[in-house]
């Protein structure tokens, strides 16, 4: 009839067969030694993509037909039987087998296309990531997946274990192979290893997995397995590892074959998201010299968004900021005057008091902040911080006018270290205050300019501040350097 057969002496080599094998079709009988009919249908059924099963013996009775039946056995046929009569039920079979099939296929594919427009969709590494595993997880049925990524920064020569994900308990066996599993791949090991095909099938009984997996004193409880790469612009940027524990769910090479569509998109995406980061890093160091540039054009202000990123961090180290709200409030507190780059320097150099124009002018430099600040999709939480700095605890502040715990935490701590060294700092219209004249003030504006109880925190680190005021003032490129230096350790910390 044009097919191709094999055979099995007992219902578990039969078994072994389908694990390792895809077939569309099963004719099987219900009494045969080892492992009997109606237990390898059960053992089937439980399999993904299971074939189409048929019952032919001579054992028939009507209890076996119906639980043969429920079990979702397509035909059942008694011997002896006419050769026609199989011949048309086998084709027939075959027939539904392929509609179902490929009814399947359009839903796998349909499902492939869905994840791969969410993948294209995102933006950030960890948004990507969390959409391949997601999406692995539902398709493959895996039971551990390991995503190792090489971000390609100078110097560095390795694959990282950059996210593991185990969907089902493990048994120590199972602890054992994924001991196997090392948390970095050096960048030879990994073209050795990975780069001769663009995906690998591993199924139980392979050579390859046989010698790796030759030191466990035990047998592992595993299934199969697919290694995929991920390369983008010519460029290896990562291998994705899928295993199965179970023997029910055994990874197909069809199955390998459309995944790596969606694998394929993944990569080009984690690379896009790494000259997208680059891309928005890039312009925060622009910004950042925007930043000081300005600065530096007056020797008044010099050095004064890093003198109050410190006096900042203080109250919010008081406070117990986690490292990433520490590395924000520092951005913020570097780019809080970075809209008045959008001012005129006739304004900022004014000796005299503002006009009401002027005034009006300089009122502006928030949102003009927060318009500089808001391209880059990081910073958009300091964009806000930078836009409300000039609110008041009492509403009389600007530009929203906002009213005590509405003015953002950030907001309100900037907002205090702006004052400070403002009021310490030299200006050509006056002298500047003591410290204890500047203390003296801000608790005066205690329930109405300022938080009162950041303003009670900051008066009671009056020595901290004192140390950092005397030693910016003794030392004012060395503190920068080295406001600076904390600055960028943190970011690095909290990435």
């Amino acid at each position: 009839l044009g097919y191709d057969v094999s055979s099995a002496a007992n219902g578990a080599l039969a078994l072994e067969q389908i694990e390792k094998h895809e077939f569309d079709l099963l004719l099987t009988d219900i009494n045969m030694p080892v492992m009997g009919g109606m237990e390898l249908i059960c053992r089937v059924k439980e399999m993904e993509n299971s074939p189409i099963i048929m019952v032919l013996t001579a054992y028939a009775s009507m209890q076996s037909a119906i639980d043969a039946i429920k079990l979702g056995v397509y035909d059942y046929i008694t011997k002896p039987f006419e050769f026609e009569i199989v011949a048309n039920a086998v084709e027939k079979a075959l027939e539904r087998q392929f509609l179902q099939r490929e009814n399947v296929n359009l839903k796998e594919m349909m499902a492939l296309y869905r994840a791969s427009e969410s993948i294209s969709a995102q933006f950030g590494l960890d948004e990507v990531i969390k959409v391949l595993f997601e999406s692995a997880a539902s398709f493959t049925k895996a039971d551990f997946m390991a995503l190792y990524l090489n971000d390609d920064s100078p110097g560095n020569h390795e694959f990282s274990l950059s996210r593991r994900k185990l969907l089902r308990p493990p048994s120590n066996n199972t602890r054992y192979l994924l001991n196997l599993l090392p948390k970095h791949l050096s960048s030879a090991a990994a073209h050795e290893h990975f780069t001769s095909f663009s995906s690998k099938l591993f199924q139980k009984h392979d050579p390859l997995l046989a010698s790796i997996l030759a030191d466990s004193e035990e047998p592992i409880e595993f299934s199969s397995m697919m290694a995929f790469t991920l390369k983008a612009r010519n460029r290896l940027v990562g291998v994705f590892i899928l295993i199965s524990f179970r023997p029910e769910v055994v990874f197909s090479d069809k199955l390998r074959r459309s995944f790596y569509m969606l694998v394929s998109k993944a990569a080009a995406c984690i690379e896009n998201s790494y000259l997208y980061n680059n891309l928005q890093q890039h312009y925060i160091e622009t910004v950042e010299s925007f930043a000081m540039a300005l600065e530096a054009k007056d020797s008044y202000t010099h050095g004064h968004s890093y003198q109050v990123s410190l006096y900042a961090a203080l109250i919010a180290q008081e406070l117990g900021f986690s490292c990433n709200e520490l590395a924000m409030l520092q951005k913020a507190s570097i780019l809080h005057d970075i809209g008045k780059i959008g001012i005129s320097d006739a304004i900022l150099s004014a000796e005299g008091v503002l006009t009401e124009s002027e005034f009006t002018e300089i009122r502006t430099h928030p949102l003009k902040g927060r318009k500089i600040i808001d391209p880059v999709s990081s910073l958009n939480q300091v964009g806000e911080i930078v836009f409300h700095h000039h609110e008041h605890w009492d509403g009389n502040g600007y530009p929203d006018g906002l009213v005590a715990d509405d003015i953002p935490l950030m907001s309100r701590i900037i907002g205090i270290a702006d004052a400070f060294d403002a009021m310490t700092s030299k200006r050509p219209y006056r002298a500047s205050l003591s410290i204890k004249e500047a203390l003296i003030e801000l608790h005066k504006g205690a329930g109405h300019q300022f938080d009162p109880e950041l303003v009670t925190i900051f008066i009671s680190l009056r020595y901290e501040v004192r140390r950092l005021l005397v030693g910016f003032r003794e030392s004012e490129h060395k503190v920068i350097e080295e406001a600076s230096t904390r600055f960028k350790e943190s970011a690095v910390v909290c990435k």
